[in-house]
């Protein structure tokens, strides 16, 4: 989220496999396979903060076509590389591309390792926060190549470990697992290590030389005999009753989450608060969330603890399909809201929603294409009201389409699916899989509400008659009126109440503009509403 466990350790045979398709977006030529970074920090918390840093990093890759040379991503501006070796016997480094020329060609499928010494710049790259005894990376979309050279893009998943040297007695947390912490002198080099693949704008380092640290045991589900790790680091001074509420709830939001889309997919989870320097309210960071300052609020706390399954675990393939991340994490929340406070805390954070799109609209889709091939704006990618408000409504829309039973069912396969399980998702993809386990087309839903742009306007009209024999007939016409939007093909709820006092429920398709219903009763019709319920979210009603 950009807002203004333990299981086997998976098999290098398996990643080496979900890596191969995976990068159909990007460089062709080779996969990475992991990332083993040693970051030396230690002058970062010390004053004056500079933001410079020493650092070397080994690649190990494999070649998909006969070739004898790698490019990397690496900002000029952020980063000097002195030498390479390894497989790696020269390199040039201009227009952000590490060009690193191979000590011979190699095979498809074949193994290497590159090394790469490297030192990051004094400067404000917004990728790379250092001030006052506090370190901190913010990667998502193309930050990550502002502080180690990489294969940046969504669709590159690698294991990654972390070294960081630091100052003792300074907390620092990265992502996955803390394999070891020696202390040497005045010194400590952590080492954290991923053990699931993880995408570059998912990798993460936080540090602070005053963090509080508590380190909690929670159970996914009742009848489990493992607990998993959960971290806080927080700063003195932050609101306790929040950060009590947030913990005391913890495991609530694991057991919540766990039996709607599986266990929990990694190895801890932690959160951390930031500075103010830190533009947004949370980032999911995979093991390690990022919060803004004193940020401990449920809404926000659910929302990245749902990224883990959306987005961490099932990354998307390319910018394009960054609704499937922020759409389905900030469903969530009003998932978490509906588990705990009930059916009108649900719907009344689904219509916030709602309501946020219908007054921010910007008037482009919620899939933009030209993000497959293109580096899109921040501004674009992350807007609230399309890829945050108008995908979470979206699936609600879809609940209602399905039906709760369908609904669920699918997003627990969907989220155990093998074939994107710690893998990436494309929305051609999703869709795919959703029409399979639904055993229904869906093509016209997303055709309608993710590829186009804007919102049905209604301005429906109806009669009443009276008919022979005490009955009436009604007659109601669905129009649409919108004129920047094709026609919207949906399920509709029409209530009718009768001026006896009782009223009946209709549903009914609307598959075409204009299109008219009859209906015969032996009471007489006094009031009729459309979409009583309002589960059509994204709409206007004209009178």
């Amino acid at each position: 989220m950009k807002l203004n466990f333990l299981h086997a350790f998976v098999p290098l045979c398996i990643l080496m496999l979900i890596s191969s398709r995976l990068h159909s977006q990007s460089d062709k030529s080779f996969n990475v396979v992991s990332y083993s970074v040693n970051l030396d920090l230690y002058d970062n918390f010390k004053v004056p903060y500079p933001r410079t840093f020493v650092a070397n990093e080994t690649i190990t890759i494999q070649s998909l076509l006969n070739s004898g040379q790698i490019v990397l991503d690496a900002v000029n501006k952020s980063l000097l590389v002195d030498s390479v070796s390894g497989a790696g016997i020269s390199f040039d480094h201009v227009n952000n591309r590490l060009t690193i020329n191979l000590d011979r060609n190699y095979d498809s499928l074949e193994m290497f390792d590159v090394t790469i010494f490297y030192r990051h710049k004094d400067i404000k790259d917004s990728a790379f926060y250092c001030s006052g005894g506090m370190v901190y990376t913010d990667c998502e979309t193309s930050g990550a190549r502002r502080w180690f050279p990489c294969k940046d893009a969504p669709n590159d998943k690698a294991l990654v470990n972390i070294n960081a040297r630091v100052p003792a007695r300074t907390p620092f947390v990265s992502i996955g697992v803390l394999a070891d912490s020696t202390v040497s002198g005045d010194t400590l080099i952590y080492k954290w290590e991923s053990k699931f693949p993880v995408a570059t704008y998912l990798v993460a380092i936080v540090g602070k030389t005053d963090y509080n640290l508590d380190v909690l045991y929670r159970k996914q589900r009742d009848d489990s005999s493992d607990s998993l790790q959960v971290r806080f680091y927080w700063q003195t001074g932050e609101t306790a009753f929040n950060l009590r509420n947030v913990k005391n709830k913890i495991g609530m939001m694991l057991k919540v989450f766990s039996e709607l889309y599986g266990d929990y997919p990694f190895e801890k989870i932690g959160f951390a608060t930031v500075n103010r320097d830190f533009l947004w309210g949370g980032m999911e960071n995979q093991t390690i969330v990022t919060l803004c300052p004193d940020c401990w609020t449920e809404d926000l706390v659910s929302h990245e603890l749902a990224h883990q399954w959306f987005g961490d675990m099932i990354t998307p393939m390319t910018w394009s399909d960054i609704w499937l991340n922020e759409g389905f994490a900030t469903y969530s929340e009003s998932l978490w809201y509906e588990r705990t406070l009930g059916k009108k805390a649900y719907k009344d954070n689904v219509d916030y929603n709602a309501s946020k799109y219908l007054i921010q609209n910007p008037g482009f889709p919620v899939y933009n294409e030209s993000w497959n091939v293109s580096e899109p704006d921040d501004n674009l990618v992350f807007n609230d009201a399309i890829t945050y408000s108008k995908s979470a409504c979206v699936i609600h829309m879809l609940r209602y389409v399905l039906g709760d039973s369908l609904f669920f069912k699918f997003l627990h396969d969907y989220a155990n699916d093998p074939y994107f399980k710690y893998g990436n998702v494309s929305t051609k993809e999703f869709i795919e899989t959703i029409n399979l386990v639904t055993m229904r087309n869906l093509q016209w839903f997303f055709d309608e509400w993710i590829y186009g742009p804007n919102h049905p306007v209604y301005k429906n009209n109806f009669t009443i008659d009276e008919l022979p024999e005490e009955k009436w007939k009604l007659n109601y016409t669905i129009i649409q009126t919108q004129e920047n939007a094709g026609f919207f093909k949906m399920p509709v709820e029409l209530r009718v109440e009768f001026t006896g006092g009782k009223d009946t429920l209709l549903t009914v398709s609307n598959d075409y503009n204009m299109q008219m219903y009859s209906f015969e009763f032996s009471d007489q019709p006094k009031k009729i509403f459309f979409d009583p319920d309002n589960e059509i979210v994204l709409k206007e009603v004209k009178r």
